[in-house]
């Protein structure tokens, strides 16, 4: 564990498997001060005036009291670091102990090694009612967070639920008419062999500008989706797949390509492609999205054959 002398900051490492049960006091290479090192529960938060405290399961200094920055752990136990021992404690006997430290002031690295009497200290025995009332504001405090926790994975959730049926209503809606634009171009491609004209006929530029408008907001959407919950990453990869084929959809009918018959065949393959992919879609969604699904095929007539 690195920490920081109360009086000078220097940098100090300490060896946190030598260190005793119950507290010791330590001195600073740096400015020769001493200063107290012991491990505490998270219950005796409320009670600390003074020091750092420093995570037992990383080492790093607990910036929230709650939450460990850097290692995630909830209301972890923690050392306390602070100029003075506690008042609480007192000496019932001394044992040897070696402690192993490193002080980094620049660049050059500087060992020490500190031999010191172990002290072994007594906690003042503090009154029933106002252990029991740390306990329950600590118990309180966890039941708050612990709602708070919830709350939040629910709430993202439902917003994650309702934008993923935004973008199937979307993708469904332009697949739709980006089908209904492949069949015009059929049509008007197979009356121009007919002619005997030789041209690829392309969908006027309001169709074309309606069609981008829907991938734009599809995009969007799909933009938001980005980060599923662990529960619906499958979902999620599912309707990525129903994109893709939405894509090709839409290649098709902005630009027209190749022979008649190419053309025809793929319009007609993209749009069984996208039929397959829905029912995919439908039998992998997992309740909390068939619920959400019910709502939106209600809400959206696009989504009713679906």
């Amino acid at each position: 564990m690195t920490c920081s002398c109360p009086k000078c900051l220097a940098k100090i490492e300490v060896d946190l498997p030598r260190m005793p049960e119950n507290g010791t006091f330590m001195p600073c290479p740096e400015c020769k001060s001493r200063f107290w090192v012991n491990k505490e529960s998270y219950a005796r938060m409320a009670l600390k005036k003074e020091g750092k405290v420093y995570c037992d399961k990383c080492g790093k200094e607990l910036e929230h009291i709650i939450v460990c920055a850097e290692c995630g752990v909830m209301c972890p136990d923690y050392y306390l670091v602070q100029a003075s021992k506690p008042p609480r404690r007192q000496i019932e006997k001394r044992e040897l102990f070696s402690v192993s430290f490193s002080l980094k002031p620049s660049k050059q690295t500087y060992a020490y090694t500190y031999t010191a009497a172990k002290e072994s200290r007594e906690r003042s025995a503090a009154p029933k009612s106002v252990v029991k009332g740390v306990g329950l504001i600590v118990l309180a405090a966890l039941l708050v967070i612990g709602a708070g926790y919830y709350y939040q994975i629910k709430k993202a959730e439902n917003q994650f639920a309702k934008d993923y049926m935004r973008a199937l209503y979307v993708m469904k809606t332009g697949t739709d008419l980006g089908l209904e634009s492949c069949n015009k171009v059929s049509s008007n491609w197979k009356a121009s062999m007919n002619a005997g004209q030789n041209f690829i006929p392309r969908i006027s530029s309001e169709e074309e500008t309606g069609l981008n408008k829907i991938k734009d907001a599809t995009d969007v959407y799909m933009q938001k989706l980005n980060k599923p919950p662990k529960k619906f990453i499958n979902a999620k990869t599912k309707l990525a797949n129903l994109y893709g084929v939405y894509s090709r959809v839409l290649a098709l009918a902005v630009a027209p390509s190749g022979s008649f018959s190419g053309f025809s065949d793929s319009a007609s393959k993209s749009q069984n492609d996208f039929n397959a992919a829905v029912q995919e879609l439908k039998g992998s969604l997992p309740p909390e999205l068939s619920a959400e699904l019910k709502i939106a095929k209600a809400k959206y007539k696009g989504l009713k054959d679906i």
